[in-house]
């Protein structure tokens, strides 16, 4: 047992021996084939795979629930921070953002557009909800990933309230509508009961002759103990006079109501109107003069977007390391296949 094992030890120790001495007689194509490998990953790092730069934007998020105007409040549709970031991805802000880099529509579409823009990591922290939200741009130089990042965000901030006033545009374009039939209903309804109020006082007494009442009933019941005046007010002139400045009042409230709903709605059709302009010409200037932003205080970049000082890919280094190690491989299957195979045949 102690030869046979001595004997398998030497026969390992001799084929590892010789298959180090294979590699040694194969030592100019290793290396050879190792630089070459080498130098092929740097030139296509350098000069064939397009450099990536990236530009950071931290967007801080900060929505109301209800969007405060003068026709009243608004409440928003989107109710959480990471559904208004993911907005950013958005086909109308892309497409926006394309026209606004000019770019070839043809080269640069709304998916590489969008595969070129990363949304950090969304969570929450012990329950409470994310407001601060890394977004990060690619490019193919400095300045074009600066320029993108900043065009991305101004575009967001637009859509963002654009979107907002033409809901809330909507709301009470709706709610005014229906509230001004619902009130001529009730300005009908009121006009009318006025128009018999008036008609039942015309016909209702203003006073009561009360001694010609009592000499009626004065054989029926001893009036001695009563003093009796020759003329009274009626009560039922009295209450019905009452209803009908009740009516009046009422009717001066709808009118008011209504002329004022009227009035906002005029507001509304031009807002519509510039609203209308706006998506034909895509200026967004006239149509953020006459509404209230509600971007304005509720999101905002802490610093403007910079630009890069290096690419982040490709990393010519790495690549060379990774084509070095690589063709070493290729270089020692190589010498093994020369000084085996070949041999054996």
């Amino acid at each position: 047992m102690d030869e046979q094992h001595v004997v398998q030890m030497d026969e390992e120790e001799i084929s590892l021996k010789e298959l180090f001495l294979a590699l040694w007689k194969q030592k100019v194509l290793i290396i050879s084939i190792t630089l070459i490998m080498a130098l092929l990953t740097g030139i296509i790092s350098v000069f064939f795979i397009p450099p990536a730069y990236h530009s950071k934007l931290n967007i801080i998020i900060h929505m109301p629930e209800t969007f405060h105007t003068k026709y009243g409040d608004y409440t928003l549709p989107i109710t959480s921070n990471d559904q208004y970031i993911n907005l950013i991805t958005s086909n109308d802000i892309l497409i926006q953002t394309i026209d606004a880099m000019g770019y070839d529509t043809n080269e640069v579409t709304i998916e590489k557009l969008r595969e070129r823009i990363t949304i950090g990591a969304i969570a929450k922290t012990n329950g409470m909800e994310q407001n601060s939200f890394d977004v990060t741009v690619e490019a193919g130089n400095p300045l074009e990933a600066q320029q993108l990042a900043q065009a991305l965000f101004d575009n967001y901030m637009e859509f963002i309230d654009v979107t907002t006033v033409e809901g809330a545009l909507n709301h009470f374009t709706t709610q005014f509508t229906t509230s001004l039939k619902s009130l001529q209903v009730s300005l009908d309804t009121t006009q009318k009961l006025l128009a018999k109020n008036e008609e039942l006082l015309a016909e209702t007494s203003q006073t009561i002759n009360q001694k010609e009442a009592m000499n009626e009933i004065e054989s029926q019941v001893d009036a001695g103990e009563f003093i009796v005046l020759e003329n009274v007010i009626n009560p039922n002139y009295t209450k019905v006079e009452n209803d009908i400045i009740g009516n009046k009042q009422a009717i001066n409230s709808i009118e008011n109501s209504i002329r004022v709903q009227n009035e906002y709605l005029a507001e509304l059709d031009s807002m519509w109107d510039r609203l209308s302009a706006y998506y034909e010409t895509g200026d967004f200037k006239d149509l953020q003069s006459n509404m209230v932003s509600v971007t304005k205080s509720n999101i905002y970049l802490p610093s403007a977007a910079v630009v890069p000082s290096h690419k982040t890919s490709p990393s010519n280094a790495k690549n060379v390391i990774l084509g070095t190690l690589l063709g070493g491989m290729v270089g020692v299957l190589a010498a093994f296949i020369k000084e085996y195979w070949f041999k054996k045949n």
